[in-house]
């Protein structure tokens, strides 16, 4: 516990510091489960009340721009919080000295820890999940009062729909474009903040921040408006996935430079001097020493991008048609036209996308790299 408190802790500061305040974003940016659960129980949220001036007639954009400034004042306060807590220390791990990576024995906390792991668990990931896949083959969906309460049709019937497996490739789509391209431009925007002195890099780091600083649905509204009023080659990617990568790369800004930023931290400096000693460019030292150093980090972004990107509402909300619809927003239009049965199919082969690529990480080598003297 000490060891935790005094070393592990301090050194792994950038990462929960920038982890606790994306998180806290997050949760005051959500929509879709205080929408699905919150307004018929006529509780709402800043985003669903942003969310309900939007469907005014006409929309009060007015006022759900005024409801903007709140997160922008807990945007700014979280990054001076992050800025005064990380001033002036050191929080290198990896040079170019030998060492060693091994397990540590946790003792008598192993046990506790381990039971709280699988509380964890059972409760936010293996309840939701049988109880998902449960509705998934029920008549109706949590209702066992019917003379035929199991069924397999809605199985069927998804896989059978054009509008179902348009939405499933669009999503592929999505998710890997968004999260390819997205990761290395955050890999590349942390490099620039943490390694280089060029003037301004402070004002993109804070920049970086602001992203969340605006719920999904007006960044959706206001991409919308960008691309319909810029010029006529401009409009061809309104309706695309194009635009909804787009949206996508710019909402998890946040998320995936400010957990690069940390990796990098951590990543001595000397490893690229002693690369650009022997004779390398820059763009070689880059591609052949801090991307494979920061392969752990750089996958598990990756792969919250996906996520976010199949999963994501508020974001391309607008900017989605029929033709570009995700199974996010399929899901959706199933729970307005109240068949409960088909969206949770529908979240349920998003479950399975995530696993699948889950194991593909760990192929690549997202799991924990072991050094031995």
């Amino acid at each position: 516990m000490g060891v935790l408190v005094r070393i592990t802790v301090p050194i792994l500061a950038p990462a929960i510091l920038a982890s606790t305040a994306l998180g806290f974003i997050r949760s005051l940016e959500s929509l879709e489960i205080e929408m699905v659960l919150g307004i018929p129980a006529g509780i709402y949220v800043v985003p669903t009340k942003i969310w309900d001036y939007l469907h005014w007639e006409p929309p009060l954009y007015d006022r759900a721009t005024a409801l903007c400034s709140i997160f922008l004042i807990f945007v700014f306060f979280l990054i001076w919080l992050h800025r005064i807590f990380l001033r002036g220390k050191e929080f290198t791990t990896v040079s170019g000295r030998s060492y060693m990576v091994r397990t540590f024995p946790l003792g008598r906390w192993r046990w506790v820890t381990c039971a709280f792991c699988l509380v964890f668990i059972l409760v936010m990931i293996i309840l939701p999940l049988a109880t998902l896949m449960m509705g998934t083959f029920m008549e109706f969906f949590g209702n066992f009062d019917t003379d035929k309460v199991w069924t397999a049709h809605h199985w069927t019937a998804v896989f059978a729909d054009p509008v179902f497996l348009r939405s499933l490739r669009n999503t592929l789509m999505l998710g890997l474009a968004a999260g390819i391209g997205g990761t290395l431009l955050y890999a590349l925007i942390s490099y620039v903040i943490v390694r280089t002195r060029l003037p301004g890099r402070g004002a993109i780091d804070i920049l970086s921040w602001l992203p969340w600083a605006l719920p999904g649905v007006l960044i959706s509204l206001a991409l919308l408006w960008a691309v319909l009023g810029s010029g006529e080659y401009v409009k061809l990617i309104y309706g695309t996935v194009s635009i909804l990568v787009l949206a996508i790369i710019i909402k998890e800004m946040p998320l995936g430079t400010q957990i690069i930023k940390a990796g990098v931290l951590q990543i001595s400096n000397e490893l690229e001097e002693a690369s650009s000693a022997a004779g390398a460019t820059w763009l070689a030292g880059f591609r052949r020493i801090l991307l494979p150093l920061l392969k752990p980090t750089v996958l598990a972004v990756g792969i919250i991008v996906f996520i976010s990107a199949a999963r994501d509402i508020p974001t391309v909300i607008f900017l989605a048609t029929n033709q570009s619809r995700t199974l996010s927003l399929l899901m959706l239009d199933y729970i307005a036209d109240a068949n409960k049965e088909k969206a949770a199919g529908a979240r349920r082969v998003l479950v399975f996308l995530i696993f699948a690529l889950l194991f593909i990480g760990r192929l690549l080598g997202f799991r924990r790299s072991s050094v031995h003297s």
